[in-house]
């Protein structure tokens, strides 16, 4: 089985292709702006002409531009081949790759926070914090280095979705809100 991985959920682009389980291909790029212009020859790049079966996307938390970039394009990809559709939260993503279970993800001005336990159970709703309040939580990881091996292991036994259902995750209110 091949599998496509796409992760647009900050400012860096990831593309992965799976094949029986280990990271095949892999294309990263960090770039802060116009990640539409990237992303389909880093996918183009990575597929090769090869084909896959299923596609994994992280649906956020993260920026709102980049989240529904990911999302869409991961949706139409499943639709259009008729294959299965899963999906990861970004802080899932982290917290799998950690050995802490508690994770906070910064955009910049403040944190996605997500405390799992160690079944990966959410302890609480995800959350949105101001930078300064960081500080208020004890033992929370905020730099991780992504095991994409097993991130791919978690999703993968997660059911798949209707690509018409899958949804970005948002957390942070949108400026009008706050």
């Amino acid at each position: 089985m091949k599998t496509l991985y796409i992760d647009t959920h900050l400012w860096n682009i990831t593309i992965i292709l799976f094949k029986e389980n280990k990271v095949y291909k892999k294309e990263e790029l960090l770039n802060k702006n116009n990640n539409s212009e990237y992303i389909f020859p880093m996918i183009d790049k990575v597929l090769d002409g090869e084909d896959f079966d299923q596609v994994i996307v992280v649906n956020g938390p993260g920026s709102f531009t980049g989240v529904r970039l990911g999302v869409t394009i991961a949706k139409t990809l499943a639709y259009t081949k008729n294959i299965p559709i899963k999906t990861i939260t970004s802080l899932e993503c982290m917290a799998i790759s950690s050995d802490k279970k508690s994770v906070a993800l910064s955009d910049g001005n403040g944190y996605y926070v997500a405390l799992f336990d160690n079944n990966m159970n959410l302890k609480e709703d995800y959350k949105y914090i101001k930078l300064e309040e960081i500080n208020n939580y004890k033992d929370i990881e905020t730099d991780v280095t992504m095991d994409y091996e097993k991130i791919y292991d978690y999703a993968n036994k997660k059911d798949s979705l209707n690509p018409h259902l899958v949804n970005p995750i948002y957390v942070k209110k949108i400026g009008v809100e706050q």
